[in-house]
């Protein structure tokens, strides 16, 4: 908030000038411009082309700076997946996140079932999620729910969820946000958002790490600052808070997370993300 002189009290005019400059023209929160989507998905295949690639199961299995302070230090990293955020995309940013978190006497089995809770989400993160309500589920891993996110604007976001057990203390997932509405005006806060987690047990505890690949409209640099500080248009920011809270939500020994309820329909088919094909989004 800007406070104003001597009264500390917000200056009106000045977030109302900081709101406008965040308004961008030109894409709503359902659509993007073909050359957009285009470059989005070619990002993201190649992102996950690198994911799978990667030999080391975590970031921190590769980084032994990393793994100490998520270990030794209790901390929460971040840090770009590939180069410096945002990516510039036609007409809209890019950002792409990793995050780590360890959980020290955490199990694998209890971080799965909160993060498959998917219908408690609004109870686990009231500070970040108003409603969620899971909708579909087939089998242990696949996984269809819609959430209601209250940073940046009032956001719903449907999601298809596929988890896979890696091994006895491994799990790997991948969420795609199938549709993204903005409740109210249509800014582009969100206009894609794709995230990749994996689950490790250890001895000593539990690592999650998650990527995060995120589109915005294309605001200005100084709109991109205010709009950090005023209305949570940070996708690091996003995701350091959702592995804290992850971390808290684990060690809290009072909370016992629930399984899927009874009588859930089936999935459907499993979303499939569109192709990078050369000749496209022209």
């Amino acid at each position: 908030m800007i406070p104003m002189p001597e009264t500390g009290r917000t200056a009106p005019w000045t977030l109302l000038v900081v709101l406008s400059m965040c308004a961008p023209a030109g894409l709503s929160a359902q659509e993007l411009k073909p050359a957009t989507a285009h470059a989005f998905d070619c990002y993201a295949q190649s992102a996950e082309a690198r994911l799978d690639a990667r030999k080391a199961f975590l970031a921190a299995d590769l980084d032994a700076a990393l793994n100490d302070r998520l270990v030794r230090g209790q901390r929460v990293e971040t840090f770009p997946a590939n180069g410096a955020n945002p990516h510039k995309l036609p007409a809209a940013h890019l950002y792409d996140w990793i995050g780590s978190v360890f959980i020290p006497g955490g199990t694998a089995d209890r971080t799965i079932r909160l993060l498959q809770d998917y219908g408690h989400r609004a109870q686990y993160f009231p500070d970040m999620v108003s409603e969620s309500k899971l909708a579909c589920r087939t089998g242990d891993g696949h996984f269809q729910y819609s959430m209601q996110v209250k940073e940046a604007g009032h956001i719903e976001i449907r999601s298809d969820v596929v988890w896979e057990r890696v091994d006895q203390h491994r799990w790997k997932c991948r969420s795609y946000a199938t549709s993204l509405r903005e409740i109210g005006s249509n800014h582009g806060y969100l206009l894609r958002l794709y995230s990749y987690w994996r689950v490790a047990e250890v001895e000593k505890g539990t690592y999650v790490e998650g990527e995060s690949i995120s589109v915005t409209a294309e605001f200005s640099a100084i709109a991109r600052v205010f709009g950090s500080a005023l209305l949570g248009l940070s996708p690091e920011k996003t995701l350091r808070h959702s592995l804290a809270s992850i971390r808290e939500l684990v060690l809290n020994q009072s909370l016992q997370f629930a399984g899927p309820p009874a009588g859930l329909p089936a999935c459907g088919d499993v979303f499939r993300p569109a192709r990078c094909e050369a000749g496209q989004g022209k």
